[in-house]
């Protein structure tokens, strides 16, 4: 009896061991599918930019939907550690969606460097690219009690405000040290492992975490290349003028770029 009681409390205490174990991860690979519902969001596209009469987009999104996907999906990789993170698509020959047809910001590459607070994206405009080195965002999350699991962590929900109108909703799991997440999103206590922005209809979720050593020596980093040097206020600025020759003057397509 004593036997079975000793090998109880063995076998127990190595279950915590190794539960302690994997419940921090310091470095590693986060992959995230980002979803945009096309359906809601070339309405919105529609209305801003009024390239189909106000009266005929009902028609022009039926038809829309029998010919079109409702979801521009695609799979990014986040490989961190509590110093720094590289988001990037998986695949590198990424495209923009030919029936949403929004060629901008679609494959960003970002570089966040948390003790430096920067952060360097190599984002795309139609057929330029540009080398976007900047601060790190500063979000004003507002933290909340709501939790759910994500990639089998329990994540914490937070909600901000962008540009004082658009709503953000994050979910972070300070079982990942590191303060960072998809895109250039960072500021909580923990990693995002969701994000949600229900007026743009674009979700970005984790399905996958994997820990293991990495640093930024092994990773293939943004250079600068060919590729235009800006920070972000030159770059919305001259976007916004791209977007305007184009005729595609849009709030929803200015936010995706700010991603």
């Amino acid at each position: 009896m004593k036997k079975i009681a000793l090998y109880i409390l063995l076998s127990f205490s190595s279950f915590l061991v190794q539960a302690q174990y994997a419940a921090f991860v310091n470095s590693g690979k986060i992959r995230y599918e980002r979803n945009v519902n096309t359906f809601a969001a070339m309405n919105i596209f529609l209305r801003e930019t009024k390239q189909v009469p106000e009266d005929q987009i009902p028609t022009f999104m039926q038809k829309y939907r029998s010919t079109s996907p409702q979801f521009w999906k695609d799979s990014f990789d986040l490989f961190f550690n509590n110093s720094y993170s590289l988001y990037q698509p998986v695949n590198p020959d990424i495209d923009f969606s030919k029936t949403f047809a929004i060629p901008v910001a679609y494959k960003n590459q970002v570089y966040s460097n948390f003790e430096q607070a920067e952060v360097t994206t190599v984002k795309q405009a139609f057929e330029k690219s540009f080398f976007v080195k900047d601060s790190l965002k500063k979000i004003k999350w507002k933290l909340t009690d709501e939790t759910r699991e994500i990639a089998g962590y329990q994540c914490h929900r937070a909600n901000a405000l962008f540009f004082d109108s658009i709503y953000v909703v994050a979910f972070y799991t300070d079982e990942i040290l590191a303060r960072g997440g998809p895109e250039s999103f960072n500021g909580l206590p923990g990693m995002i492992l969701g994000l949600a922005i229900p007026h743009q209809h674009i979700t970005i979720f984790a399905t996958s975490v994997t820990g293991f050593d990495t640093a930024p020596d092994k990773w293939k980093l943004p250079v600068q290349g060919k590729n235009i040097v800006t920070n972000n206020k030159d770059f919305n600025a001259v976007t916004s003028k791209m977007l305007k020759d184009f005729n595609l003057t849009s709030a929803w397509v200015q936010f995706f770029m700010d991603l």
